[in-house]
């Protein structure tokens, strides 16, 4: 079917065995559209088949045309699914008519089949949408939405035996946030049958909702047999603004999830719709066939989402910090020095990682050697008071001094060791005053020795002090 006002057959399209771009040969012509011709080619150094889209030749004069061929051309050359026919080279003929060379397929599209089967299995036809659904989730994941999504560009690729679903023409697609003048308000983009009420009403704010509600078509189409509406072109766009699609159920025996999940692609309102293909995937996984690609896919589909929600759920701790378990992830610090007691660090690095900071140990070689030196010290001066006293004796008692108070102890830890037996009491002891009349005084027999001294309650000295020169006249 051609266009109104175009001719069946342009003279200035290329000929079998002609070249183009110096190295595709012209082999035979595929099928035409509605803005291009598809040829099978060869290219000349490499032998390998490939697809030519040539612009016909009467909308090469156009500006915008030539632009949105070429656009096609980059917005597919950014996806790497193998669910989108792969982007090989562009190029223009002597004529300066462009060409785009994509990869040659074998098979047929979606809509030849369905016309050679009337209707297709609810597993295999969603098995197929899951397909073109994994090319579209990357496609709307860099900003593209097709626009005219429908059977036709839908392609069955045979490769090694299975049917793989490619997604063909992205020649009225859009890419989000993109200015240009080539869609435009009130420019009516698309297939009736598989515009979405946006579309119908020429809306220019038309987003990926507009694929979910196509795929809602196709899927529809596919399982009934039929498509949800009927009649003329004007009359489908009326029905699509006013109308709700029938229930699936109504022309095919397919599940109630299945049919809820249809009639939700197919809202009228696009906020009621599906959100985004990715739900859709998720919505129609529990009725494709088990081990067929679209079930890959959209395994595939559901595990990346999974995982970068997993990731998005991780907390975010900066660098170089340690989380503490049990402790509060946002404590704000403390003002001012805090010492490790009100901090509580078991180790310096949980010290570290609170934020306070912690004296290092000393070293244990300079330890050992200070006590050992004071050891030796402490040794040699006792050492040298007891042969003081071998040699001159004790000191003599002083007059007038007190007894020993009943509280006074001798800590046997700061004691130091017992003293030769002091001779007995010398003749000064005469010389000391009555007892008081309440009791008799004792005898400074008995009494500790010059080497030893009287410890109050309490003392914490771990070694005794040398006497006083007057209190000891034999180390003078």
């Amino acid at each position: 079917m051609h266009p109104e006002g175009r001719s069946p057959r342009p003279a200035a399209l290329p000929g079998i065995g002609q070249t183009l771009g110096g190295k595709y040969e012209i082999v035979r012509l595929l099928g035409e559209g509605g803005m291009a011709y598809v040829f099978e080619a060869s290219h000349r150094k490499l032998q390998q088949r490939v697809a030519i889209k040539l612009l016909a030749p009467e909308f090469a004069k156009d500006p915008e045309l030539v632009q949105r061929f070429e656009r096609e051309a980059r917005n597919v050359a950014r996806l790497r699914t193998k669910h989108v026919a792969r982007v090989m080279d562009v190029d223009q003929t002597e004529d300066a008519v462009p060409f785009i060379v994509m990869e040659f397929l074998e098979g047929r599209d979606l809509d030849a089949e369905l016309q050679a089967r009337s209707r297709l299995p609810v597993g295999e036809a969603v098995d197929y949408v899951l397909q073109a659904c994994a090319a579209m989730v990357e496609a709307h994941g860099v900003g593209l939405i097709h626009r005219d999504l429908k059977p036709a560009n839908l392609f069955l690729a045979s490769d090694g035996g299975d049917r793989v679903v490619k997604v063909l023409d992205f020649g009225i697609s859009k890419v989000m946030g993109e200015a240009t003048r080539l869609t435009v308000a009130g420019a009516v983009m698309g297939t009736v049958m598989y515009m979405s009420p946006e579309q119908v009403r020429a809306h220019a704010n038309v987003d990926t909702r507009a694929d979910v509600w196509a795929m809602g078509v196709i899927l529809y189409e596919l399982i009934a047999g039929r498509a949800p509406w009927e009649g003329s072109s004007p009359q489908i766009a009326a029905a699509i603004v006013s109308t709700d699609p029938p229930d699936l159920r109504a022309s095919a025996s397919v599940p109630e999830g299945l049919a809820d999940s249809v009639r939700t692609m197919l809202q009228r309102e696009p906020d009621r719709r599906f959100a985004s293909i990715r739900d859709v995937v998720t919505a129609l996984a529990p009725f494709v066939t088990p081990g067929s690609i679209g079930a890959a896919a959209a395994e595939q589909i559901t595990l990346a989402q999974s995982g970068a929600r997993s990731a998005a759920a991780k907390p975010n701790f900066p660098k170089n910090t340690v989380p503490m378990i049990g402790s509060p992830r946002h404590q704000p610090p403390a003002s001012g020095p805090v010492t490790p007691r009100s901090v509580g660090p078991s180790t310096p690095a949980m010290a570290s990682a609170r934020g306070v900071a912690e004296a290092p140990p000393a070293p244990r070689g300079k330890l050992v050697l200070a006590l050992a030196a004071a050891a030796g010290v402490i040794g040699a001066a006792g050492v040298v008071l007891i042969l003081v006293v071998m040699l001159h004796g004790s000191p003599p008692a002083t007059t007038g001094a007190a007894p020993p108070a009943a509280s006074s102890v001798v800590s046997p830890a700061s004691a130091p060791a017992p003293s030769p037996p002091a001779p007995s009491a010398s003749a000064s002891d005469s010389e000391t005053p009555p007892p008081p009349s309440t009791g008799t005084t004792p005898r400074a027999t008995g009494a500790p020795s010059g080497s030893a001294r009287r410890v109050d309650a309490g003392a914490t000295r771990a070694h005794p002090a040398p006497p006083k020169p007057s209190e000891n006249p034999a180390l003078l």
